[in-house]
């Protein structure tokens, strides 16, 4: 599974960097470029509750290699669909997430069946390691791949190519994960009646409001993507509108945020043991506001790379022990729902988030706006020490 991650991640940030050069070079908008992720969200407003409940019936392992090929499909077809009508770009984005809306729950709900619980925190921490591992050459090789891709072939030909290499990523990933262990209980609640489904969504509900930890850090997972959700696009703003640095600003400050995000993980088990997971997660978020503040306040991208490294570091800090209070406090036949709940709420803000942001950037400008979003995540913060079921999570 962390090979199969390993692979797809690199063709998903050649996919991101040829995804932000074609809208924009077709477009010029930021509004265009925020619109893509806002797209990209949707469904999991949509579709999150009873795709959670599948993935709870079908067998996980088969879940993650189906997703994986319908993926490798439609990115292929991306900057083709560009040729005839761009809008297409964003039904195909709409349906590459909803194959994503499958594959991330399963994946999250089957490493408890993979790992012992007292190594949970530790896989939890490989698994984002490796993608942000990748992230240090990934994002900056890609941003130089596809600006020579884009002056030697032009913009739709030149994503082509890119888009073709992560369709590769999503075959070689689908070949690995084929060879994942079938765990029975979930083959056995596959032969349950569909009609049972809304009753199984509500299960799953029902759950998510009586666990008071899991219900206080699904809030945090939500409000926390609400303020800082766009941050990808107003990257892509600070990169080509505030810093002129382009493909290679914005390669260059993902990279960064990659680097701050393994000197998270690196350092995520020693401060674990001085506090409890419910602070070192509103440490996170505190680390993560004051970084994006101040990046607000230049337009070096020496130092915005430097910030972008610490709000990675601040988000490993947050998202891990996250991650891991639900999967262990959450019953394995439930986990699937209650995943695909939070992720439902999660990418609602992401969506409302780069709606909003993709837009005001236009008006207003990047700078104020991280300014504004990065105090509002220091507020946040300061509000979720004053909760016990924040402070006190476990």
């Amino acid at each position: 599974m962390l090979l199969a991650g390993f692979i797809s991640t690199i063709g998903d940030r050649l996919h991101q960097m040829a995804m932000a050069a074609l809208i924009l070079g077709m477009t010029d908008s930021m509004a265009s470029a925020g619109l893509v992720f806002v797209v990209s969200t949707i469904p999991y407003a949509l579709f999150s509750l009873p795709a959670g409940a599948l993935v709870d019936r079908w067998d996980r392992r088969l879940t993650m290699v189906c997703a994986d090929l319908v993926r490798g499909i439609l990115v292929v077809l991306i900057p083709l669909a560009a040729l005839v009508h761009l809008p297409l770009v964003y039904v195909l984005l709409f349906l590459l997430t909803c194959a994503t809306l499958a594959f991330t729950p399963a994946r999250q709900a089957m490493v408890p069946d993979l790992v012992a619980p007292e190594e949970l925190s530790g896989a939890n921490s490989l698994f984002q390691a490796v993608n942000y591992a990748v992230d240090l050459l990934a994002f900056p090789v890609a941003g130089v791949l596809v600006a020579g891709l884009i002056a030697m072939l032009g913009t739709v030909r030149g994503t082509q190519v890119a888009f073709a290499c992560d369709a590769l990523s999503y075959l070689a990933s689908a070949l690995l994960l084929v060879r994942l262990p079938v765990v029975q209980r979930a083959a056995a609640q596959a032969r349950e009646p569909l009609r049972r489904l809304p009753r199984q969504v509500a299960e799953g509900l029902r759950f998510l409001r009586s666990n008071a930890q899991v219900r206080t850090n699904t809030v945090l997972l939500t409000v926390g993507p609400l303020l800082l959700g766009s941050l990808h696009t107003l990257w892509i703003g600070f990169a080509w509108r505030v810093s002129e640095t382009g493909a290679f600003g914005y390669g260059v400050v993902e990279m960064s945020n990659a680097l701050g995000t393994l000197a998270g993980l690196l350092l995520l088990p020693r401060i674990s043991r001085l506090v409890n997971p419910g602070r070192v997660i509103v440490i996170g978020l505190a680390i993560m506001g004051a970084a994006i503040a101040v990046a607000g306040q230049t337009d070096s991208l020496a130092v915005v790379a430097v910030l972008a490294a610490v709000c990675g570091l601040g988000n490993m800090t947050f998202l891990v022990p996250s991650i891991t209070l639900v999967q262990r406090q959450t019953p394995a036949a439930l986990r699937g729902r209650v995943f695909a709940v939070r992720l439902m709420f999660t990418y609602s803000a992401f969506s409302l988030s780069n709606a909003v942001a993709g837009g005001l950037s236009d008006v207003v400008g990047v700078s104020p706006l991280l300014v504004v979003l990065g105090s509002g995540m220091l507020l946040l913060a300061a509000c979720a020490t004053l909760v016990p079921s924040a402070r006190e999570a476990a």
